[in-house]
Formats: C-alpha cells, structure tokens, sequence
C-alpha cells in the first residue's frame, strides 16, 4: 500500500545529535561517539557515528527519516544511505555532491503530497557545497524536500532522492570539521586562507583533494597557487602516527618544480595541514629526509596588527602607553596640529590615512615624511578609510555608485577606481581589508536592513587593485551591525543590535566557527577595533571616550580619543 497519512518523527534520547527520531539511527550507546578505524582512508581517532539499515516492517515515513538519518554513514561510499533506495536511484544518487545541515531542535514532518510521492520538512540552516564551502543561512529556514517511493519485493524504498546528504547541526559538527585551504596574493607575499569544512574521517587527504578544485568562488581571481592541479598531488602518501601527527610524501608535482615556486606550494601545503584540528602535527617528506622550509623562503599567515591608536584631540595618537601620566604620542608629524577622524596607519608603520573631522575629506600622510600630506579625496562622505600593505588606501562615498577608491600612498596619478557594481545601491558603512591584502569585508545597508559581504580585490602581480569578486554574505547573529573590522585571520570584531536582547552588543565573529559574546556595553559606542595578536578590544564615542576590554568587562581609558584602530 501508499503511505496516506502524516508522520511527525521525534527527536529522542541518544538520538538527538541527530536531530531526529530513534526509529533508524542510533549513537552506539558505550559512549556519545564511538571512534575507531574505519574502512578505507580514514584519520585515526576521528569520530564514528552509526547508520542502520532498514527493518524489513519500515514504513514509508520510517524509510524516509531513515535515509536522512543515514547521512552520517559514509562507509562504503554511504552502503547504508543506499540500502534506503531502489538499485535504480542508488546507481544515480551523488552523497558527495552537497550537505543540507538542518536543525535537530525541530520535528521531522514527513507527509504524502501525492500518489508514490513524500515529502518532508526541514528547518535549514547551513548548505555545504562538494568543495566544502559552508553557507549559513541567516537562520533556520523551511525547505520542503521530495522524493519518490516505490515497493521492492514488498519493502518501501526510495526511487527519486536530492543529491548530498543530511546532517543535524550537531552531527554535522561532530563529523566535520574547519579547516583552511591556503593560496597566495596575487604578489606572492601572503598567504590567503579559504575556510572550508572537511569529514574528520578524511583528514590530509581531503585537504590535498580541495587543491584539485581550486579557490572559493568569491576568491576566483584574486588568488594564486603554486600547488599544481593534477591527481598527483592528492595521491601523496599521507602516514599518520598515533599521536595524531601526520607524515605526508612532498608529491612528485611539487617536488619536480623550480626552488621558487617549490618552497611557495610547500608553504602552502603545509599552512593548510596544521589547520587541520585532528593533526598534532605535520611533517613534510622528500626522498626520505625532512622538509624545513627556511624563513627567507616560506611564506606565512598574515595577521592583523597589534599596536592600538586612535584620533585624539588632534592628530592621530598612540594608545600604546594609554592610561600613564606621559601625554600621548603623535605619530604623524603632518597631521599634528589637524583635527582628524578614523585614523590608520600601514602595519610597516609608515603610510597613514585619516578622514578630516566632519568625513569631507581623505588625507594620506606618513610617519616619517616620505608620503607628502595630501587631501587625497573631497566633496563627499567617506567611510571610514583602510590600508593595504599594497600602499593603497581604500575608502568609498557612503551613497555608493557600485565603486570602491584606492588611493596610492605613491600620489594621485596611481590612484583607481574600483567596481563593485553589486553595490549600486547600497548605502556603505564600513570596509576593512586583511592584512593579506586580499579578502576585504564591507557593511552596506538598504531598505532591507544592513549586510555584511565578504569579496576579494582583484590585483595585478605589482599590487594594483583592478576590481572586486562577487561576495558571499556573512552571517553576524546581530540584527543590525554599525561598524567591522578584522580582528584575527578568519574572524572579524562587530558592533551591533543583539537579536534576542535588542542591546548594543559587540561580537567575535569567526567565519568558521561562530561567535563570541563581548561583555554588555553602555549605549553611545560607535566604533569598535580589535586584533588576536594584541588581545584586546577597544570601543569608543563619538564624544571621546576610550574603553579596553581584555574579553572580560570593560575598562575606562583615561585619554581623549576617537575611532580606535590597529597596525
């Protein structure tokens, strides 16, 4: 017979890391997870979560749920996922080509929409493409999925199924996780990280494999590798000890390259390894001897500055010694006497940029003389400008025309405009760029409300900015955001409306792993500037008021400042 009635399947139990009824997938009931060596390639110690088939008395509904409870299954190609469907779909069905997160806090609703159809309801909340590139939704949103279901020799099995898997939140966490595929700029200088999410089971070879596939889409363009796309690099021979550490054979594409281009994969290879948190360590291996990269030829992560400055009653001070009786330290000698607004200096030290106080004009200085003061932009209301090691300045018109400005720190005849024509519309609030020169990160709003996006600049092999990728949304848990900026290589620092306590709140937002909750503010802050490297956080008001916080509460600073940032 058809299935002809609604089923709600609950959550319960053990079973609720995966967010669904007990009928068909269990965790092994000795411990939460149960690890051990599976089939295949797989990383020792990597959490195991088991799938059952189905009972020969499955219903209709019961096949369904326990398909999408199968997802965490993936030996064997997903052997037990595939037992829930007729040969024909199995032959057909891709697990690999996505993963639909859902969450476990909701039912399962299963329901007949038509003769040998279903289908069921899920509250989504993230989508993982095949190259592990995670998209989160802004919260849990309702997909209807529908398959088809047919009888096999009196057993209910499904003939018509989406391509990928489906994993509950904490399934989903449980049997992935982060990790960063690195590139270069398009200088070579940097190394720019593409924050994936990989099965823990997998390890290196998963790393090695997303190599093949290339850069995040909003990366194309602006990055580089020197890491050669062949099937090679993924058979490298990985050993993994028992501490956890792996031993990975330099694959032959590398090892064949030039000394140049060699010691920049190399770089690259293992940046992105040690990002794996199931490794306690990497070794590279050529010919049977260790690989030690030297520092004159490896290329590094690029964090953000830690020396904290801000827009005094004049100029721009440091915020190094703030809080001694010393009066503070000018750092530009040009803009000394100038009264300035959202001051910044390059992490080198030497170029700087501010806004004139009323946000009319761009000025670009330097510490030390070399950079003429210049009146770099008018006649319009700048954002808040940012530097690139690069030696350009970015900031853009508030009422934006779908363009950025890059101004040269090496005069006005290098200075570019840069499209961004998905923009066009959109009021700009905020920019900052990495300190890879690369990823850059940019608050606009509309009638809609506001938006953070993340793009790529688009350069030249000398630095020369050219254009903007298209951007993915970033997900920032607060209803509105005022102002960003980065605070570590993957996570950013943000001021805000909190969603649940409609509070002016600031956030740690990791784009891969989170949030985390700044102590409350009081009203009236309108910037926000923190950096990982220094440990700290600095907020201030319009009014001149300077507050530090270490993470655990708030602490006023005794000087006169505004629009605290880092280099």
């Amino acid at each position: 017979m058809r299935p002809a009635r609604r089923d709600v399947l609950r959550a319960a139990g053990a079973a609720a890391v995966l967010g669904l009824g007990t009928a068909c997938a269990r965790i092994p009931t000795d411990s939460p997870i149960d690890s051990r060596t599976l089939s295949g390639q797989a990383q020792p110690g990597a959490p195991y979560v088991r799938a059952l088939p189905p009972p020969d008395d499955a219903t209709a509904e019961d096949v369904v749920a326990g398909f999408v409870q199968a997802g965490v299954g993936s030996e064997e190609d997903f052997a037990v996922a595939r037992a829930y469907l007729t040969a024909e779909a199995s032959a057909t069905w891709d697990p690999a080509a996505r993963i639909t997160v859902y969450s476990g806090s909701q039912e399962l609703q299963v329901e007949e929409v038509g003769e040998g159809k279903l289908a069921m309801m899920l509250q989504v909340v993230a989508l993982v493409d095949a190259d592990g590139v995670r998209s989160l939704m802004s919260g849990p949103v309702s997909r209807e999925i529908q398959v088809e279901i047919e009888q096999v020799e009196d057993q209910w099995r499904l003939s018509a199924v989406p391509d990928g898997i489906f994993l509950s939140e904490a399934a989903f966490e449980t049997l992935y996780g982060p990790a960063r595929l690195y590139f270069l700029d398009a200088r070579d200088r940097h190394l720019v990280p593409d924050h994936r999410w990989f099965p823990l089971r997998r390890g290196a070879p998963a790393v090695l494999e997303a190599f093949l596939a290339g850069p995040a889409p909003f990366l194309e363009g602006a990055v580089t590798s020197h890491v050669p796309r062949t099937s090679g690099i993924s058979d490298a021979v990985i050993t993994t000890g028992v501490d956890g550490s792996a031993q990975v054979t330099v694959p032959t594409a590398i090892a064949s390259l030039a000394a140049g281009p060699r010691a920049l994969a190399l770089s690259q290879l293992e940046a992105s390894l040690r990002s794996l948190r199931t490794l306690s360590g990497v070794r590279l291996v050529q010919d049977g001897q260790d690989v030690v990269l030297d520092d004159e030829t490896r290329v590094e992560r690029a964090l953000p500055g830690h020396r904290p400055i801000a827009a005094g009653p004049s100029g721009i001070i440091s915020l190094t010694d703030a809080g001694t009786a010393d009066p503070a330290v000018q750092l530009v000698p040009d803009l000394a006497e100038t009264e300035v607004s959202a001051p910044v200096i390059a992490q080198d030290g030497v170029l700087a940029a501010a806004r004139s106080r009323e946000g009319s004009v761009v000025l670009i200085a330097s510490t030390d003389g070399s950079v003429p003061l210049r009146e770099a932009a008018t006649g319009g209301a700048f954002v808040a400008p940012r530097i690139d090691d690069a030696g350009f300045v970015w900031t853009a018109s508030r009422s934006s025309a779908g363009a950025l400005l890059a101004l040269s720190g090496q005069g006005p005849d290098r200075d570019a405009k840069v499209d961004a024509p998905w923009l066009a519309g959109r009021e700009i609030q905020a920019l900052d760029i990495a300190a890879d020169a690369t990823r850059m990160v940019l608050l606009s709003a509309d009638d809609g409300g506001s938006r953070v996006d993340l793009c790529a600049v688009v350069r030249d092999a000398d630095g020369v900015p050219a254009s903007l990728t298209e951007p993915t949304t970033v997900h920032t848990f607060l209803t509105s955001v005022t102002d960003l900026s980065w605070y570590d290589e993957l996570a950013l620092v943000m001021l805000g409306t909190d969603r649940s306590a409609e509070e002016e709140r600031a956030l740690i937002v990791d784009l891969a792993a989170g949030r985390e909750a700044l102590p409350v503010l009081e009203p009236g802050i309108d910037r926000i500037a923190g950096s990982v490297v220094a440990e700290a956080v600095w907020a201030g008001t319009a009014g001149g008021e300077l507050l530090r916080s270490d993470g655990e509460s708030w602490t006023p600073v005794d000087i006169e400042g505004r629009d605290p940032s880092f280099y």
